[in-house]
């Protein structure tokens, strides 16, 4: 009885039949040669941009701590600095009390080397400073082309594979 009724629609079970398994075999097909390939070539682009992230992270990290360094470094070389100068002085009053003209004169001299010692460190860190800020710069650089490139060679696949 279901069987005329479903005929009377134009309804023919193995016509059904036929079409459910050429579906499935279908489906098995896409899964087997096309799903698989694809998820590959995602996870493995998901991977290289972690890694891109990660890598991007780590020189924000190293830059920061370069620059929290450098800004150590600079105070340390200003309170050495302070100390040299306020001796300086110390040395100077000490040697103006006792009245003698070759006594201040070697407090000057005491004084200038000292801001020349403070000058010379001072671009002694600048240069060294900058050394690291510019190889951190080349790194990231170098990376960032790096990724660049590779993803380009990949497009260039992707466009010659379609």
């Amino acid at each position: 009885m279901l069987e005329k009724i479903l005929g009377n629609f134009g309804f023919d079970w193995r016509l059904a039949l036929a079409n459910l398994i050429n579906f499935l075999i279908i489906v098995w097909l896409l899964k087997r040669f096309a799903l698989k390939p694809i998820k590959k070539i995602l996870d493995e682009r998901e991977k290289k941009i972690k890694k891109g992230l990660e890598d991007a992270e780590k020189a924000a990290q190293n830059l920061q701590l370069t620059r929290e360094t450098s800004e150590k470094t600079l105070l340390d070389a200003k309170k050495e600095a302070n100390k040299i100068i306020i001796l300086a002085n110390k040395e100077s009053e000490k040697i103006i009390n006792e009245g003698s003209k070759l006594a201040e004169e070697k407090g000057k001299k005491i004084i200038n080397q000292a801001k020349e010692v403070i000058e010379q460190e001072k671009k002694k860190m600048l240069m060294e400073i900058k050394s690291e800020v510019v190889d951190l710069v080349i790194d990231v650089s170098e990376k960032i082309i790096k990724q660049k490139s590779e993803q380009k060679e990949k497009e260039l696949i992707e466009k010659l594979l379609e």
